[in-house]
């Protein structure tokens, strides 16, 4: 496993969640869900994710949830899918990071999605349908895992299904990515093992409010949340007198 420890500059968030705030962040690993191998420490990011007015809803789309999905944007396209689908007042969430890079023999900082080739999309299945594989969207499409019963026989035509990441997920992603600091980390399945403790809420310093599980990172103890299909995000270091432990219900 290669560890690499990067200096950043900070951006400013465009279009962010909770609106202006920059963010900063240390990475651990990334590339996709599935091939994220290396470890790489990143800094600041800019959040390019909007909320404006609602899409124009038929009544059938009245009728169906709204949920976060994954989305897979091929060949590094994820902020034109981005733009498309935020011209037509669709909420996007994609994470992005600056990065040094040595260029030439010479330092650069370029900026670049935290999770390539991925962007979360708040909408319906059957609005994607209209976007998935379109014409000016052919690279963009679902990300699917297995759909099984509870005897493993797969349900459906494919036996697959998008995954959608719980809202609860959702929430501590931007929560998490908002507070600036270079040692948080986004760790990829598979490249390192975590192991998860108590369930805990941070009480102090810069991820006040943020809920998660206890965990030792790079020999610190950390507060982590599982993002399903990503890996787990994880704090800087939190001294045990800022975390509280949380009653399961």
């Amino acid at each position: 496993m290669v560890v690499c420890k990067i200096m950043m500059d900070s951006l400013p968030n465009e279009n962010t969640r909770r609106g202006g705030q920059s963010s900063r962040i240390g990475v651990v690993a990334g590339a996709s869900p599935q091939t994220y191998h290396t470890d790489i420490g990143v800094s600041p990011n800019s959040a390019l994710r909007r909320k404006d007015d609602p899409p124009e809803t038929d009544s059938w789309q009245e009728q169906e949830d709204t949920v976060w999905f994954l989305m897979r944007a091929a060949y590094g396209q994820e902020r034109k899918a981005k733009e498309v689908l935020e011209a037509d007042n669709i909420e996007v969430f994609l994470p992005m990071t600056n990065k040094m890079h040595l260029v030439n023999g010479k330092r650069k900082c370029i900026t670049e999605s935290l999770i390539p080739n991925f962007l979360f999309v708040h909408s319906t299945e059957r609005l994607m349908k209209k976007y998935v594989g379109c014409p000016k969207l052919n690279y963009f499409h679902h990300y699917y895992i297995p759909n099984k019963d509870e005897n493993g026989i797969p349900i459906g035509k494919n036996g697959r299904k998008p995954l959608v990441i719980p809202d609860d997920q959702m929430e501590a992603f931007f929560k998490w990515y908002e507070a600036e600091d270079d040692n948080k980390m986004f760790v990829s399945d598979g490249s390192v093992k975590i192991v998860k403790g108590d369930k805990v809420k941070i009480t102090q310093g810069k991820f006040i409010g943020f809920c998660g599980f206890v965990c030792r990172v790079k020999r610190q103890t950390r507060v982590g949340v599982t993002i399903d299909g990503l890996g787990t995000i994880v704090t800087a270091y939190i001294p045990r007198a800022f975390l509280t432990k949380v009653t399961e219900e």
